[in-house]
């Protein structure tokens, strides 16, 4: 019986353990023909709502929980802010074309972005009241996640990313937001290897010949929010070379004069060499392959 038993966990260790081995990020998808006037950018957006005569952009910083809240709380004052422009009164809420955000700020940005403002119904009790930090830790105690993390293809960040998928962002993508009609969610991330910021919009995935809105958004919060050591990076494919992707003019330019700006010409490798390596933005990890 003794041997039967040490038979048994044996073979249900091994079993795991090839099971966790074959554990795996998602892909982003490959993007076959580069286009600069398709995709998830902000003159694409149709946003027919907002008024011509304003621009109105906010950022969202970084800081946990706190930097969430203090994000909410900002939403919640320009919900209430009216304005009276070209003929019509409206909050200044409803005029936000984009909001940039890192870290803490981009789960409050995210969700903003893919749900508008059913925010204010339950954004509170689904995340800013909630022990995630907690959960994320439960989330590591199941044995067959022990052997997830134990492939050299599936990390901690991976983890979280799949938490923040069901639990608050519920499978959305950039192109939801899209769909949605706006505002434009610019959440960013850090290049590790280069030490230059990383930001989810078609622009920056035109340079690696990927399709960033198939990419959900909570692989976006995950690699944005990815504390270093505490946190694994989020990966990417790199494609680059088969999209017949040009450059910007203004990469061009950079490169050719690179005294003109020290922190553009260290950007501009990002946007014009086929075979870059992403990293990490201020919290947010990347390879690319």
């Amino acid at each position: 019986m003794k041997k039967r038993l040490i038979y048994l966990y044996v073979s249900f260790f091994l079993g795991t353990l090839v099971a966790g081995g074959c554990a795996h990020y998602p892909a982003n998808s490959f993007l076959k023909e580069c286009s600069p006037h398709k995709g998830y950018r902000l003159k694409n957006l149709g946003q027919d709502n907002k008024s011509d005569s304003l621009l109105l952009f906010l950022t969202f910083s970084g800081g946990g929980t706190r930097a969430a809240s203090l994000a909410y709380g900002v939403l919640e004052e320009l919900a209430r802010t009216e304005i009276f422009l070209e003929g019509r009164k409206r909050s200044l809420l409803d005029e936000v074309d984009a909001i940039s955000s890192v870290s803490g700020g981009s789960f409050t940005a995210a969700y903003y972005g893919l749900f508008g403002r059913r925010i204010f119904e339950d954004f509170t009790s689904r995340f800013l009241k909630r022990n995630v930090q907690r959960e994320l830790f439960e989330e590591t105690i199941p044995l067959d996640n022990w052997f997830r993390l134990l492939s050299a293809n599936f990390g901690r960040s991976d983890l979280a990313a799949e938490y923040y998928d069901q639990h608050l962002f519920e499978g959305g993508t950039f192109g939801d937001i899209e769909t949605r009609g706006g505002p434009l969610i610019f959440i960013n991330a850090t290049d590790i290897t280069l030490g230059t910021y990383f930001t989810f919009t078609q622009e920056m995935f035109d340079a690696i010949c990927s399709d960033v809105s198939r990419i959900p958004v909570a692989r976006a919060v995950a690699a944005s929010s990815a504390v270093p050591v505490i946190l694994s990076p989020i990966t990417l494919y790199n494609y680059a070379g088969s999209c017949n992707y040009q450059a910007p003019a203004w990469v061009q330019k950079t490169l050719q004069e690179p005294a003109v700006s020290r922190r553009r010409f260290f950007l501009t490798p990002m946007l014009s060499c086929p075979a870059f390596s992403l990293t990490k933005v201020r919290h947010a990890s990347f390879s690319i392959y």
